[in-house]
């Protein structure tokens, strides 16, 4: 049920920003501006069963959430609604209100029912551009968070590094590491299995949560974030990317980007083509 959850608000397309227990997803029908989705990643279905991980880490994404969305739209108030009568699985939507219109890409949008309670069935008229435009404004909100406790002993505040990491082995390890190592915010994209189907003729081995959930639990990385395209450019600009790790074979071959480019020799003898030849 976690998964049609999920699907149903967008993931992995709408997602903001994902933690170790959660998900922070743009709300599809916008009810106010910055409508968002807060779902647990844990497979349960009442709020009293989230591990006491998940209840202590809840507190800090509600503090993002609040921060991001004060700075960005100023919210006069914000409500989180838990209902779990069609969707068992746990999540909140979460929805600022407003006194007054608020201002995004020179478009005024007004809270239609304030001071009352929000109805969700009565959704902003938002295109696909406008959405699209919101979506990467609050990613990159999000993003800029971390760099608030930035270590400047580091040559760089934020990388990105991205994969299939079908089959998650020392080689993945070391490039994680080694990119680290050069920064304070370790960003990983993770191919989905439409992308890696449409770019290699066949679907992975492990399913996308699956592989999401093995780079989540790393202790090198910081985000996990779906990788939906090869538009690199577009997470550079999304994240704030300072510099991309990438093997060295792509020397002369990546996609030209607005960010340092870090080349890693892969590890000798470790190849997921070969692993998976044995399988």
């Amino acid at each position: 049920m976690l998964n049609v959850t999920l699907s149903k608000f967008g993931y992995p397309d709408n997602l903001i920003k994902t933690y170790n227990y959660w998900h922070v997803l743009l709300r599809p029908g916008q009810v106010t501006l910055g409508s968002l989705v807060l779902v647990c990643k844990e497979d349960v279905f009442q709020y009293s069963d989230i591990s006491e991980e998940a209840a202590t880490e809840q507190k800090l994404v509600v503090a993002d959430i609040e921060r991001v969305l004060k700075k960005r739209f100023n919210f006069c108030k914000i409500n989180y609604l838990m209902l779990m009568m069609v969707d068992p699985a746990v999540h909140f939507h979460v929805i600022p209100r407003y006194e007054h219109p608020v201002s995004f890409c020179e478009k005024q949008f007004e809270d239609r029912h304030w001071p009352k309670p929000p109805i969700l069935s009565d959704k902003l008229e938002l295109d696909e551009d406008y959405f699209a435009e919101l979506r990467s404004t609050l990613r990159a909100d999000f993003a800029l968070l971390a760099t608030d406790s930035a270590d400047t002993s580091k040559k760089y505040q934020r990388m990105y590094t991205s994969g299939c990491f079908d089959i998650f082995h020392q080689g993945h390890l070391n490039i994680l590491k080694k990119t680290k190592a050069l920064c304070d915010y370790l960003i990983v994209g993770v191919s989905t299995d439409e992308l890696i189907e449409k770019s290699k003729g066949r679907p992975p081995l492990i399913p996308f949560e699956e592989r999401i959930s093995i780079l989540e639990s790393n202790r090198f990385v910081d985000e996990v974030i779906p990788q939906v395209d090869k538009n690199k450019q577009r997470v550079v600009d999304e994240y704030n990317i300072d510099a991309i790790s990438v093997g060295s074979d792509w020397k002369g071959k990546y996609p030209s980007v607005t960010c340092d480019m870090v080349y890693f020799d892969y590890t000798p003898n470790v190849s997921s083509t070969v692993l998976k030849r044995k399988i």
